[in-house]
């Protein structure tokens, strides 16, 4: 049965000056494909999968607008499709903490299955975004039903937990170099892209945005980067980094 233009509007929430609607496709057609962008949803059961597209809301969210927002109730799961989010998290002293980034195939939101009542932090568009927010009861349902889906979830907390770990030893035991040339490396393995010279990183991290999740200032990592850019480590492309040398950046962490 053909759904009307009004039960599809509610299916489709549009933030202003967001991504325009994708007209090529049906709205079923679009929630699979968000499904389908990432592991998890790939390691759906098709029955799974129908169920997260019946459930989910289709998210449109414009460069610089929240996709979540810290304090607000964790009552669903967000299934990124197209775009970055940075997330952060605001301080009693009135200082934010920036915890990482989060693109098309990853999940937003998962520490409500843990039990977490409201975000913990806010998810800011970095770009334009598109998500599937499928309401928490559902997730919760298909980890209990679905032995593959809650082990690829499972196996997703764990990384990113273990990321958090070498993050934090990296901040402790290494200087402002070592730290970027790391964050450089995870950039081009998560965000990277053939190029002739090497690996071009996609994401348009700014000077401010790297000092953020290393641990230091803007003008020590421009400083830095100069640096690895003079001994051909890297290269600067409008705005994105091209790495040149892998093993280099490699010996220097």
């Amino acid at each position: 049965m053909m759904m009307g233009k009004d039960a599809t509007a509610r299916n489709v929430r549009v933030q202003p000056g967001a991504l325009a609607a994708d007209g090529a496709l049906d709205l079923d057609a679009r929630k699979r494909r968000i499904i389908r962008r990432g592991a998890l949803g790939n390691a759906a059961s098709p029955a799974s999968q129908t169920i997260l597209a019946e459930a989910g809301t289709i998210q449109r969210i414009a460069k610089g607008r929240p996709l979540v927002t810290q304090g607000e109730a964790a009552i669903a799961i967000s299934m990124l499709s197209l775009g970055r989010v940075r997330l952060t998290r605001g301080l009693n002293d009135g200082k934010t903490l920036s915890l990482g980034y989060r693109g098309a195939g990853d999940v937003l939101g998962e520490a409500a299955l843990g039990g977490v009542t409201t975000h913990r932090e806010s998810a800011i568009a970095t770009e334009d975004v598109e998500a599937l927010q499928v309401p928490l009861q559902t997730f919760k349902s298909l980890m209990a039903s679905d032995a593959n889906f809650a082990a690829v979830l499972v196996s997703s907390l764990i990384e990113r937990h273990t990321d958090t770990e070498e993050r934090l030893a990296s901040m402790l035991f290494r200087n402002v170099e070592a730290r970027l040339c790391e964050f450089l490396l995870k950039a081009a393995t998560r965000w990277g892209i053939p190029d002739p010279r090497g690996v071009l990183i996609s994401a348009p991290f700014t000077h401010q945005e790297m000092a953020s999740m290393i641990g230091s200032t803007r003008e020590t990592v421009t400083l830095t980067l100069g640096e690895l850019r003079r001994k051909g480590v890297i290269e600067i492309d409008r705005r994105r980094i091209v790495v040149l040398d892998r093993d280099a950046l490699k010996s220097r962490i």
